[in-house]
């Protein structure tokens, strides 16, 4: 929800790659001229599905967090199943 940066392999090494704000599970993002070699010269595009993942177990303080901020918020992903 918030964005993020996160550090990315590639074949050069590490790039750090920019999460924008109410990204999505399985979206495709592109880091351009970070994947493989092209034949002609120059390396094509590098693509990174997103991936939500979610701690296991949580903390009391982690769950009273959680908690707190689902009462304070608007959303709720159940609506999406209502339509």
């Amino acid at each position: 929800a918030l964005g993020a940066q996160v550090e990315v392999p590639t074949l050069e090494g590490r790039v750090t790659m920019k999460i924008p704000p109410g990204s999505k599970g399985g979206q495709k993002l592109r880091l351009a001229g970070k994947g493989l070699p092209k034949p002609g010269g120059g390396a094509g595009d590098l693509y990174a599905v997103l991936d939500i993942v979610v701690p296991g177990t949580l903390t009391e303080r982690e769950k009273k967090l959680y908690e707190e901020l689902r009462d304070a918020s608007r959303f709720d992903p159940r609506t999406r199943f209502s339509q």
